[in-house]
């Protein structure tokens, strides 16, 4: 589409790209699009429209609709950035840390498409952005593609590339956690990082690699985390075009998506600056450049279009104990109705950090304890012990919620996956929707396609899975008989939430007078 306030400035739209079939269909049962190339011409397209930044600079760009308006910057340097950092999660909004680039520690030799294409590893996911074919190369011929690649797409081509989800090196990984030069708050797996309680398996550190014109489409980063992404290395003036919501838009964008008969969560659609500027919602704009760190909020929908030459970045998700809220009670149900497997495990994330943080809590009552003057213990200890107890206090109150949901007064005569072990990971997901199974599932093994192995027993867990919300919905198997079924021993989920309860009533007892014992109260 062309430019939402000049009708003759540079096309925004180029006609030869992919298009997910929604809007239309022809004679022949084929999907098709409309897309306006100029003021008056309409074409009919089985291809999604492809967005060209060709022309484009950030102060235009931000000048193009009243809803439009830059994304705030901070230095790294800034006395205040703390405060800065602490005020834009609290608000929800996105915020750029600049200049680390610029710091003495930045490695620029180890930041180089040379660095990587030596020691990286050497396979990459590559996509073809004209019709979002994904596929492997070798990281060489990527680099080499890259370089080979105009700046900005034409209207016969038909490959443009881009490197996505990249395993990140280990020594770019080993500076960012040790070189002290990022915020430590912001770093995977530090104190506000719900997801350092998940399994190693869950990994969120990645690479991308883009020449202009390559994109990530309008999307939310998974489960309601936080995102971090920075901008490593360019080539021939590279940069990245942001735009993004603050975290309380993603109600209203999903509701804009639905009027153009798009998804959001299905991450099919390149939003234009005409549909932005239509949605009446907030647009945060930034132009990404080199040394750039990028904060994504949680449920921020936002969309990248690299600009120019190359760009390297390497991003990460942190899950805060605001996204785990907003993941339970907003993102999961969501996934639920477009069956989007949820990848972060919320509800064992929880239930861990649960776990965890009462073992935390009692560590630091047993310090105050032991202190020679219990009654002028450290006011470190003292504050570190109210902080840890409304912690927990938070995630007793989205525990009880899921156990609400996976309970059954004939817990006691289900079958188990596990007898025992209340730390158990089961890596069980529903068949349906895709839902991550925490506690409760419905099973039936004889529909399930057996090993053919002689002599393999089926396992619980092996068969035909149903999570409890598509099973009252009315999805089971083929033989309609599909027996209840748990991951482990209910009441062993009881023992860990009643002695979180006993733990922050040792400390904190007003903020849980209201709630009682479940192993004694159970319904």
């Amino acid at each position: 589409m062309p430019d939402i306030t000049a009708p003759n400035s540079q096309l925004e739209l180029l006609p030869n790209a992919t298009r997910s079939p929604i809007l239309g269909t022809d004679t022949s049962g084929r999907h098709t699009s409309t897309i306006v190339n100029d003021g008056t011409t309409t074409k009919h397209l089985l291809t999604k429209a492809l967005i060209t930044t060709k022309g484009w600079t950030f102060t235009e760009l931000v000048k193009k609709a009243p809803n439009f308006r830059p994304v705030d910057r901070v230095h790294f340097e800034d006395p205040t950035l703390t405060q800065t950092i602490r005020m834009h999660e609290d608000s929800g909004n996105p915020l750029i840390i600049e200049g680390f680039h610029e710091h003495e520690s930045w490695p620029a030799d180890l930041f180089t498409l040379d660095w990587l294409r030596e020691h990286g590893k050497q396979g990459a996911s590559v996509r073809n952005v004209h019709n979002w074919a994904d596929f492997d190369l070798p990281l060489s011929e990527l680099i080499h593609k890259l370089r080979a690649t105009p700046r900005y797409a034409s209207e016969h081509e038909t490959e443009r590339l881009y490197g996505k989800d990249a395993e990140c090196p280990h020594e770019w990984a080993s500076w960012l956690s040790t070189s002290g030069v990022l915020p430590s708050d912001l770093l995977p797996h530090r104190t506000n990082d719900y997801l350092k309680y998940l399994p190693n398996d869950v990994q969120t550190l990645m690479c991308y690699l883009g020449v202009g014109d390559t994109f990530t489409p309008f999307h939310k980063d998974l489960c309601a985390s936080s995102g971090q992404n920075l901008m490593c290395y360019t080539e021939n003036g590279g940069s990245s075009f942001w735009f993004m919501t603050e975290s309380s838009a993603a109600p209203g964008m999903a509701e804009f998506f639905h009027k153009i008969n798009e998804e959001l969560d299905f991450e099919t659609h390149v939003v234009t600056l005409r549909e932005l500027g239509q949605s009446r919602l907030n647009i945060y704009i930034a132009e990404q450049q080199l040394g750039d760190l990028v904060l994504v909020p949680p449920r921020s929908c936002h969309q990248v279009i690299n600009n120019g030459g190359i760009t390297m970045k390497t991003s990460w998700s942190r899950m805060t104990l605001r996204g785990l809220t907003n993941s339970l009670y907003h993102e999961l149900p969501v996934y639920h109705r477009v069956c989007r497997p949820e990848t972060y495990k919320v509800k064992l994330n929880i239930y861990r950090a649960l776990h965890r943080q009462t073992q935390r809590l009692q560590e630091l009552r047993e310090q105050q304890t032991g202190s020679p003057h219990p009654d002028r213990s450290s006011s470190t200890i003292n504050s570190s012990l109210e902080g840890v107890a409304h912690e927990l206090h938070h995630l007793l109150e989205l525990l009880d919620d899921v156990l609400g949901e996976e309970y059954s007064p004939k817990h006691q005569d289900m079958p188990h996956v596990s007898q025992s072990d209340t730390s158990l990971q089961n890596n069980i997901t529903c068949d349906f929707c895709g839902a991550d199974i925490f506690q409760s599932f419905f099973e039936c093994i004889s529909c399930a396609p057996h090993s053919l192995v002689v002599h393999e027993e089926m396992r619980i867990g092996d068969g035909i899975v149903v999570c409890p919300l598509c099973y009252v919905e009315g999805r089971g198997c083929n033989c309609g008989t599909m027996n209840p079924t748990q991951c482990r021993p209910f009441g062993d989920l009881l023992r860990s939430r009643d002695e979180a309860l006993r733990t922050i009533r040792a400390v904190c007892p007003d903020i849980v007078k209201d709630f009682q014992s479940l192993l004694k109260h159970p319904r």
